[in-house]
């Protein structure tokens, strides 16, 4: 064995410390989720180590350490003090509720096994409540690209199983708020409607409620109860954490979305 050989094999060992670190650090901030990555982000983490591991035995290995470093910063900065709350103070939008001609719930994610999401059985329920109180007679609905199951499908049987007989309507794939928005300002406008009660989660509300107004829908924006996290408070570290992702997320929709011209001025 070489006289390299044991020192080779201890950076090897601290750089995949270094990188799993930086790839933890990241999977508990939900970096991911600033590009809509939201599937499971346990292979980031081993991918991170191997990454730490390769990049420690060269000239690099200052860079992983500065970025890991500063994802530390970041990470302190999140749980601790009000970064969040700050971030989030002009982010949900709730308008008055009133009569409407439909209420449009945004798609969340239905699980392959047909039951839905926290998510999107919160805004689901919302909009479920917004029709028993009589503010409108149907349901829109929108739907994800398949591999997941229908929305509408899912939404009938909980509606059948509250023994509510309201008519949904689809408005069928969208893949972005920005195709919802085209999606359902078409069927506002071939239906002659004149108001929409809009659900989706409080930290995207005020960039839904905006890219429906960008396309000429008259909107009450109705958010759902986010339950991840106490969003009015976020006084918990755990809690902060969780917000995080989603108010960067819709931070930066707002900017991308204002510079491409989809949301009303």
């Amino acid at each position: 064995m070489s006289r390299d050989q044991p020192s080779r094999a201890a950076r090897l060992g601290t750089g995949l410390v270094v990188g799993a670190l930086g790839g933890l650090l990241a999977k508990d901030l939900n970096l991911l989720a600033l590009v809509s990555y939201w599937d499971d982000r346990a292979p980031f983490v081993l991918g991170a180590a191997l990454l730490g591991g390769l990049f420690w035995n060269t000239r690099l290995r200052w860079l992983l350490g500065l970025g890991v470093a500063g994802l530390l910063v970041l990470w302190t900065a999140v749980a601790y003090t009000g970064l969040c709350p700050w971030l989030a103070k002009d982010l949900v939008r709730r308008d008055a509720p009133e009569p409407a001609d439909a209420v449009f719930v945004l798609g969340s994610r239905v699980q392959l096994d047909d039951d839905l999401t926290d998510e999107a059985l919160s805004r689901l329920v919302h909009g479920l409540e917004l029709l028993q109180q009589g503010l409108a007679p149907r349901l829109v609905l929108s739907e994800l690209p398949p591999p997941f199951p229908s929305h509408s499908e899912a939404a009938r049987r909980l509606m059948d199983d509250l023994a509510m007989h309201q008519e949904i309507l689809s408005v069928g794939e969208t893949t972005n708020t920005h195709t919802e928005a085209v999606a359902v300002g078409k069927l506002y406008r071939e239906q002659g409607w004149s108001r929409l009660l809009v659900v989706t989660a409080p930290l995207h509300s005020r960039r839904a409620c905006a890219s429906l107004e960008h396309e000429g829908v008259n909107v009450l924006c109705s958010p759902s109860v986010e339950r991840s996290f106490d969003l009015e408070a976020m006084t918990e570290p755990d809690g902060r954490l969780l917000a995080f992702s989603g108010i960067m997320h819709e931070r930066l929709g707002l900017w991308l979305y204002a510079r491409r011209g989809w949301l009303a001025q």
